[in-house]
């Protein structure tokens, strides 16, 4: 079948930008703030080649969100069912399981922002419990479209602010031999390295989230989005997220990395420390304004990951029985029981945000290689195949290698170190 060359008006490109850019919303969040800039704090530019091949291996499973829907008109989920009940019901066994700590994990770091900016002095059960009521009450007040929109917005303005931040640091960047050579490979740095390519640009399950996005927008527009506008939509929000990984990273190293400064391991001081890292360049005028970036940032994240969690719940019961319809007051319990659920999870586990954040990752990687290997199958096994199949095919199936691998090894060190 012969794709349809991509538009390239800026009207129409916006219009046709959509799922990608809720990717890219989700993506840039935890892994960004957190991990991107603890990597070039502590290790300089040396974990720079590390980012790059992580997200090079995702790559093919997280474009497969997308091609798939648009090639055959069905979420991932229904291309699970297709594979048998049996592939469906472990997806949904680890990552209904893994998605609690996922939210948390959001929640808590947007709750430190709130904190850094108002110096709310409230718990941070508290906090969290606020954020999580506030994006609630817009995804119910909101539709799709809505969500969308919101997210190109944000995503520009930090498209702006954040390569000035980064320009404006790169003085102060060790660009030398030794910034990009780490040192000692212990079982701290070898931890740090699996967690940073277990979380960037996001866990590969992400793409079933992408998936229900999509079959979301073409349900609403009562039309399919072509195979090349899935992929030139994909692929610009995929190269947001790389863009803003590295620029995160170069702050963290311009302003941290060198100093003997360890990077705090509470949300709140956390926080403290990320908005710092522009103000410091920027000057005291910009706190405010980098600040609120960062939080609705961090808040388009934790909207973008309740909605998609709650898509996936709805699509799955959709993919075993088609004749079931979650009306909007089910779809409403499904995100208080979510919600509250994340919370329990915050007020029980979470001892230390570091260690916290660093459990959550684990989860990515148990739920990882069951996912690379669905999506593989469910994309080749059918008449889905485009112009590059074969580059796409091998590629799927050596990144795949890599994160099965990394998923390995990280579960090696956790139980036998």
């Amino acid at each position: 079948m012969k794709e349809t060359k991509p538009r390239f008006s800026p009207v129409q490109l916006y219009n046709m930008l959509g799922p990608g850019i809720l990717f890219a919303a989700a993506a840039i969040g935890v892994s960004h703030l957190v991990q991107s800039t603890k990597a070039g704090a502590i290790y300089g530019m040396a974990m720079v080649p590390i980012l790059l091949i992580a997200c090079i291996a995702k790559y093919p499973s997280l474009l497969i969100g997308l091609l798939f829907p648009a090639r055959t008109g069905k979420t991932l989920l229904q291309g699970y069912r297709e594979q048998g009940l049996w592939a469906l019901s472990l997806y949904l066994v680890i990552a209904v399981y893994s998605m609690w700590f996922i939210l948390a994990a959001v929640a808590i770091t947007t709750a430190g922002l709130v904190q850094a900016l108002t110096g709310w002095e409230a718990s941070l059960d508290i906090v969290t419990a606020s954020v999580l009521a506030a994006a609630i009450l817009v995804l119910l007040s909101g539709r799709y479209d809505g969500l969308e929109h919101v997210s190109k917005i944000l995503l520009g303005m930090l498209a702006i602010l954040l390569p000035i931040a980064t320009f404006m640091v790169l003085p102060e960047v060790d660009f030398s031999a030794a910034a990009w050579t780490i040192d000692t490979w212990d079982f701290a740095t070898i931890a740090f390295i699996i967690a940073l390519t277990g979380w960037m640009p996001i866990p590969v399950d992400a793409s079933v989230m992408t998936s229900t996005w999509a079959a979301s927008r073409n349900e609403g527009q009562a039309s399919q989005t072509s195979a090349a506008d899935a992929r030139l939509d994909f692929n610009i929000g995929y190269v947001l997220t790389i863009l803003f990984a590295l620029c995160f990273l170069v702050l963290g190293a311009g302003v941290m990395y060198g100093s003997g400064e360890a990077p705090p391991a509470a949300a709140g001081p956390f926080a403290v420390m990320v908005i710092h890292l522009f103000t410091s360049q920027l000057g005291d005028w910009a706190f405010y304004l980098i600040g609120i970036v960062a939080f609705v940032t961090m808040f388009t994240t934790l909207l973008t990951v309740l909605d998609g969690q709650i898509r996936v719940v709805v699509y799955a019961v959709r993919a075993v029985r088609p004749s079931i319809a979650i009306g909007s007051f089910g779809q409403a319990v499904a995100l208080l029981a979510y919600a509250l659920g994340a919370l329990t999870i915050v007020r029980f586990f979470m001892q230390d945000f570091a260690t916290f954040i660093n459990f959550a990752t684990s989860l990515g990687f148990l739920v990882a290689p069951v996912v690379v290997v669905l999506n593989h199958q469910a994309y080749f096994k059918q008449d889905v195949s485009d112009t590059d199949s074969k580059t796409l095919y091998w590629w799927s199936l050596i990144g795949g290698l890599m994160i099965c691998t990394a998923s390995g090894v990280y579960f090696y060190l956790s139980i036998f170190t």
